[in-house]
C-alpha cells in the first residue's frame, strides 16, 4: 500500500459518565448474588479513563476504509490501532503517553505513514 500523508490533526478529550457500582448497596441490605458482568464493566471503565483522548488524523492519499497500524508511529500511539473512514480520517483512542509520543513525532516534521492492515489474527504490538 502506498504511504499516506497526515495533513491535519485534532484531539478531543472524552467525557466519562458517572461510575455507579450498586454491589455494596445491595450487600448492605442483604441482597446477595453473583455479579456476572462486573469484571467487564470495570475493564471498560479503566479503558475509558486510561485512553481518554480521541485523536483524529486527516490522511491524504487513497486509503480504503478499515483498521490499520500506522507503521512509523510509536508502540504507545499504535496500541489500539487506527480506524480509517471513507473520507480519509483516521481515529483512535490514545492515552496521555500515546498523545505525547504522537505530538513529539509530529513536531519532528514527519508526516508520512505506511498503513498495515489490522485484522483479528494480527499480533498486538
Amino acid at each position: 500500500m502506498e504511504p499516506a500523508t497526515i495533513s491535519a490533526f485534532r484531539v478531543r478529550r472524552k467525557r466519562l459518565g458517572p461510575s455507579l457500582d450498586f454491589g455494596s448497596f445491595f450487600l448492605f441490605f442483604g441482597i446477595s448474588g453473583t455479579d456476572e458482568g462486573r469484571g467487564e464493566r470495570l475493564q471498560k471503565r479503566f479503558e475509558g479513563e486510561y485512553y481518554r483522548h480521541l485523536v483524529t488524523l486527516k490522511l491524504s492519499g487513497s486509503v480504503p476504509p478499515g483498521r490499520y497500524w500506522l507503521r512509523e508511529l510509536t508502540e504507545e500511539a499504535n496500541k489500539r490501532g487506527w480506524t480509517v473512514r471513507a473520507d480519509g480520517r483516521a481515529t483512535s483512542d490514545l492515552s496521555d503517553e500515546g498523545l505525547r509520543d504522537l505530538n513529539t513525532w509530529l513536531a519532528s516534521g514527519a508526516r508520512q505513514v505506511h498503513l498495515d492492515p489490522l485484522n483479528e489474527s494480527s499480533p498486538r504490538r
